[in-house]
C-alpha cells in the first residue's frame, strides 16, 4: 500500500479520538521541541506533555503528540499518546498562572514512537488540537526502521545547535556529523540564549571542530574558558544551564591546507567583529 495514501488511525485502532487531543508540538525561536525529545524522552513527557501549561488545553483523557521536524515541511515525529491523570491550578516559573497536569504514557502506539513520520499540512498554530478537524488530513509519510536520534547532518553553513542537542549527538557518535566535523578546522559561536553574550573559538591542527565540541560536552559546559567557567559554577545546575541556553555556530569553515596562524587570526576578526571581548562577551582576550 503507497504510505501516501494510508490514513493515521489504521494505525490506533484502539484509541478513542473522541477522548483525546493532539498536541501540535512547534518550534520556537529559542526553543525546539524536536531537540527535547531527542535528548531526553523524560523531559519530553513531563515538561511538555504533563506539568504546567498556560490554560485548560488537555481537557480530554488521552493526548496524542506530533512533533514538528524543521528539516522536513509539513512533516510530523509521532512523540506518543499520554494519559491525563489529573490536573489542577497551577503557576510556571515566572508566576503566571496556569494549570499543571500529570499524564502518563500510554501502551498504545509504543512501538510507534520516535519512528511513525506524519505528514499534515499546519492550519493553526493552535497548541492542542481536536482531531476532528484535522484527522482526516493527517496521513502516514513514513516509518523509520529506527528511534529517530537526531537530524541528519545539514551542512556547515546551517549549523545553529542547542548544546544538548549536540552533545546527544556527539555522545552516539552520529556518523554524518561525525564525518563532516571530525577533520573540519575553523572559528565558531557559542551563544548564550539567555543573556545574549557569545563566546568565540577556534580549531586547529589535528584537533577538529567535533573534538573541540566535545570538550564542552565533557566538561559541563566550559571546556576550560575562563569565563564560561566563571558563568557556570554560578548557577545551580551549570551543566543543565549549558544545555539549555548555549547555542554553537560554525561561523567559518577553513580549508586543510590553512595555517594555525591563520585561522587564529580570523578567530580574533570574529572576536572583534562581534564584540565578544569585555561586557558584550566571554572572551577573555
Amino acid at each position: 500500500m503507497n504510505n501516501d495514501v494510508i490514513p493515521i488511525d489504521i494505525l490506533f485502532p484502539a484509541l478513542d479520538w473522541g477522548d483525546t487531543k493532539v498536541h501540535v508540538a512547534q518550534k520556537s525561536p529559542n526553543n525546539r521541541p524536536i531537540d527535547v525529545f531527542t535528548r531526553s524522552f523524560e523531559e519530553w513527557q513531563n515538561e511538555w506533555n504533563g506539568n504546567y501549561h498556560s490554560n485548560h488545553c488537555w481537557n480530554r483523557q488521552y493526548i496524542f503528540s506530533i512533533i514538528e521536524l524543521p528539516s522536513q515541511p509539513d512533516c510530523w515525529l509521532f512523540g506518543g499518546i499520554f494519559e491525563v491523570q489529573s490536573h489542577r491550578p497551577g503557576k510556571n516559573k515566572n508566576g503566571k498562572k496556569g494549570v499543571n497536569y500529570k499524564v502518563c504514557l500510554s501502551e498504545q502506539g509504543r512501538s510507534m514512537i520516535g519512528r511513525l513520520v506524519v505528514h499534515w499540512v499546519k492550519d493553526a498554530r493552535a497548541k492542542g488540537r481536536k482531531p476532528e478537524g484535522m484527522l482526516h488530513l493527517m496521513r502516514v509519510s513514513e516509518i523509520l526502521p529506527e528511534t529517530y536520534a537526531g537530524e541528519d547532518f545539514p551542512g556547515h553553513s546551517n549549523i545553529n545547535h542547542n548544546f544538548g542537542v549536540l552533545e546527544k549527538l556527539w555522545r552516539d557518535s552520529k556518523p554524518d556529523w561525525v564525518a563532516a566535523l571530525s577533520h573540519c578546522q575553523g572559528v565558531y559561536l557559542i551563544t548564550d540564549h539567555k543573556t545574549g553574550l557569545r563566546y568565540v573559538g577556534s580549531a586547529y591542527g589535528e584537533e577538529g571542530i567535533w573534538s573541540r565540541w566535545g570538550n564542552y560536552f565533557t566538561s559541563g559546559g566550559h571546556a576550560g574558558n575562563i569565563l564560561l567557567k566563571h558563568l557556570l559554577s554560578s548557577k545551580r545546575n551549570g551543566a543543565a544551564y549549558a544545555r539549555e541556553n548555549f547555542y554553537f555556530t560554525l561561523l567559518e569553515q577553513s580549508s586543510s591546507r590553512d595555517s594555525e596562524q591563520y585561522i587564529i587570526q580570523r578567530e580574533s576578526f570574529w572576536k572583534e567583529a562581534l564584540l565578544t571581548r569585555g561586557k558584550y562577551g566571554h572572551n577573555e582576550n
